[in-house]
């Protein structure tokens, strides 16, 4: 009878070893990191910070980012904010797990605020602190579980690929009105033009790598478009203080689907669409993209248009070219 239980119980199969348990707590993303960078991310996004990385006065704005604001910013949240978990923001702690476990990450804190009074969400970290993701009550009541799913995907996306400081730096400039201004900005010279530019132009190349982030967590990434264009129809107002309430799911699927059949060689970007319509087109390539696949196995590609993550990158560029 005895040997007939050992034989037959399961938890006996489970490797409890040291070594096991240190490589399932240490699991991260290293295997999806080409020349540096995460597959899914956009190359332009990287390429672009890469370029503010060397550019006059931004080594004195990151530093007062990293050392100053985002620690005063933190320190004001976690006295203010709630933490979600497993009892308290249960939907919302569910959500984020899934996402983690799917872009292989770490779980970052999340925070939620009821004193700002807007649907919101964005990320901070920093050397100093621990990652979070903040996203206000006002959201959390307004959004389904897709929308969820995709906003606080985008927000792990951005962590993952280190947009932190380069979204705090963006709350300088004079980027849009409604752009979200922080408790501490200690930084009190002028932002150097070159630095200026080049924020502005690397955000919408930082929105595709963020919208892919989403899209490999969400449980069905295939309505990627309905889930975006309903945030927006609602008025939903991102970090950079965006908004576009016109979006037309119907006409930018019908748009992606006649975008995704045209060859490289004769792909052009549509001038009639605005900026974040080009932005949900060109980030709907990446539906089809391998890498998609590679981050969830659990997905089967059957287009026959599929492209490698190199491709679709090009193809991302063409589309997304001149929108601001």
């Amino acid at each position: 009878m005895s040997d007939t239980v050992l034989t037959d119980n399961p938890l006996l199969s489970i490797d409890t070893g040291f070594r096991s348990y240190l490589n399932a707590y240490t699991r991260s993303f290293q295997n999806h990191i080409i020349d540096g960078q995460l597959d899914y991310a956009f190359d332009s996004d990287f390429a672009v910070r890469q370029k503010i990385v060397g550019l006059p006065g931004w080594g004195k704005l990151s530093k007062a980012i990293n050392t100053v604001d985002v620690s005063a910013e933190a320190k004001r949240l976690f006295l203010t904010c709630e933490q979600a978990g497993a009892l308290k923001y249960p939907e919302i702690y569910d959500i984020l797990k899934s996402s983690c476990e799917r872009l292989e990450l770490n779980l970052p804190i999340v925070l939620v605020r009821k004193d700002y009074g807007k649907p919101l969400i964005y990320s901070i970290a920093s050397d100093l602190i621990e990652p979070s993701i903040v996203i206000t009550k006002e959201l959390v009541d307004s959004c389904s579980k897709e929308e969820l799913e995709l906003l606080i995907g985008a927000e792990c996306g951005r962590i993952q690929n280190n947009h932190s400081a380069y979204n705090w730096a963006i709350t300088y400039l004079n980027f849009n009105r409604n752009t979200y201004k922080p408790s501490e900005r200690s930084y009190k010279g002028a932002v150097n033009s070159q630095v200026v530019g080049a924020l502005i132009d690397w955000v919408k190349y930082a929105d595709i790598t963020a919208d892919r982030a989403g899209m490999i967590c969400m449980s069905n990434p295939g309505r990627f478009i309905e889930v975006i264009c309903g945030l927006l129809n609602k008025g939903y107002i991102d970090f950079y203080g965006r908004s576009f309430e016109k979006a037309d799911a119907a006409k930018l699927r019908e748009i992606t689907v006649q975008t995704h059949t045209t060859a490289v060689r004769s792909l052009k970007a549509d001038a009639s669409l605005d900026s974040t319509e080009r932005r949900i087109v060109a980030s709907a390539e990446f539906l089809t993209c391998d890498s998609l696949f590679k981050w969830r196995n659990d997905l089967v590609n059957t287009d026959s248009h599929s492209c490698t993550g190199q491709i679709c990158d090009v193809r991302s560029n063409i589309i997304i070219a001149g929108g601001q």
